[in-house]
């Protein structure tokens, strides 16, 4: 059986990746997904098909759990690569900012100190009682270069407010 995908951007995702029309709902992926675990899932209910087969991956939650471990495309039998696809899913998502709040929060928090959390004076106590150097990103400023450069800055800014 065949993978029917229907949602608004259907065609612009089957355009870029025409391959993901191959998968057959075989569950072949379901052995290796360590996303498969979750209790939502099941060998016949995957999460691979469930982003396949949603009303619109790029608002589904489950979108996030990827770990993009690339398993599924290593053993697929088809030559389906999901990982990538829901890589570009969750770009996309982001950019039409309905990405999880969560997700946001960490762009931002990265784009602004360099972390991926906020470094908190309770923090810098708590590693300085346990005698561990303070936090502090060292990559910061190339982070912002990289963003200034690739001319994401303004992009993503809108974004994430």
């Amino acid at each position: 059986m065949l993978l029917t995908i229907e949602f608004e951007g259907r065609n612009e995702l089957l355009e870029r990746y025409p391959m993901i029309e191959r998968c057959f709902r075989c569950s072949v992926c379901a052995l290796v997904c360590p996303i498969q675990y979750l209790e939502e899932y099941s060998p016949t209910s995957s999460y691979v098909y469930d982003l396949f087969t949603c009303e619109n991956p790029l608002t589904n939650p489950n979108l996030w759990s990827c770990a993009a471990c690339h398993k599924c495309h290593e053993i697929c039998p088809q030559d389906v690569n999901p990982a990538k696809v829901f890589t570009d899913l969750k770009e996309l998502s982001f950019e039409k900012g309905v990405a999880p709040q969560g997700i946001k929060a960490v762009v931002n928090a990265v784009i602004t100190t360099g972390l991926s959390f906020p470094i908190t004076s309770a923090t810098q106590r708590l590693r300085e009682a346990l005698h561990l150097p303070p936090l502090a990103c060292k990559a910061q400023e190339e982070i912002q270069l990289i963003i200034k450069k690739t001319g994401l800055e303004e992009k993503i800014r809108t974004l994430v407010k």
